[in-house]
Formats: C-alpha cells, sequence, structure tokens
C-alpha cells in the first residue's frame, strides 16, 4: 500500500513515518510538506497512490485548495482520508461535501497511531472506510 502523505509539521510527518516502521505493515509513505510540493511531485508519477492521507490547514494552501487543484489537474481519483486535529463541524461538512472518502482526528500517541495504520491498511485491503466522522461517530461513508 503507497500511502502519499501531505502534512506541514514535519513532527507529524516523523510520527507517522516511525508509526509505519513499528506497524510492521507493507505500506510505503509518501511525503510532502504542503500543498505546492505535493501537486508537484504528483505530477510527476505515473502511478497515484493507493491512498492520499491529508492535513487541512497548512499555510499557503490548505488542504481543501489542495484538494480542489488536484481535480483541476486531472489527478483527483485516488482515495482521500482527511487527517487532521480539527474537529469543527464546517471542515467535517466541507470534507463531506468535496467527497473525501474519510476524516480522521489525528491520535494523541503512538500507539493510536498504529492502530490508525491497521484500520487504513486493512480497510483499503477491503475496501472499507478506515474511520468514523467525527461528531456522529456511528456513520461512516
Amino acid at each position: 500500500m503507497r500511502i502519499f502523505y501531505v502534512d506541514d509539521d514535519e513532527n507529524d510527518r516523523v510520527l507517522v513515518a516511525r508509526a509505519v516502521r513499528t506497524s510492521g505493515l507493507p505500506i510505503i509513505v509518501e511525503e510532502a510538506e504542503g500543498g505546492e510540493a505535493a501537486l508537484a511531485m504528483l505530477r510527476l508519477q505515473e502511478k497515484l497512490p493507493d491512498v492520499l492521507l491529508l492535513d487541512i490547514k497548512m499555510p499557503g494552501m490548505s488542504g481543501f485548495e489542495f484538494l480542489e487543484r488536484l481535480e483541476r489537474a486531472g489527478r483527483g481519483t485516488m482515495p482521500v482520508v482527511m487527517f487532521s486535529s480539527s474537529e469543527q463541524p464546517k471542515d467535517v461538512q466541507r470534507a463531506r461535501d468535496m467527497g473525501v472518502h474519510a476524516f480522521c482526528i489525528k491520535p494523541a500517541g503512538a500507539p493510536e497511531l498504529i492502530e490508525f495504520l491497521h484500520r487504513l491498511y486493512w480497510g483499503w485491503m477491503r475496501s472499507e472506510i478506515p474511520c468514523e466522522w467525527p461528531k456522529d461517530r456511528h456513520r461512516t461513508i
């Protein structure tokens, strides 16, 4: 499984990479520190990643703006998981409106992050959603 992780926070990118190594799952993580860098990298890729893991609040270009530009560039066909610390209802609703596959709150610690990666991997293998949307904990899309 190839995950493309876009997040401006270097610490979060390092934690995800470390959790992937610790998880023992066959996951390859490619990362970009923001929307512009991610768009440039994706333009060069012949085969798109299996999942786009995307932060919302990034300087310069938000995760939502990135998705709009990705769609205009004709590269918006991969499943998107918003991976954010935001539980703002307006962010959750906008993600739903944009057709995002899942909206996951960033886990607080390493064990929770590894559990999230397991759900993401095994959910992807079975074409399931890896996490629930905030607010309505029983509804998945």
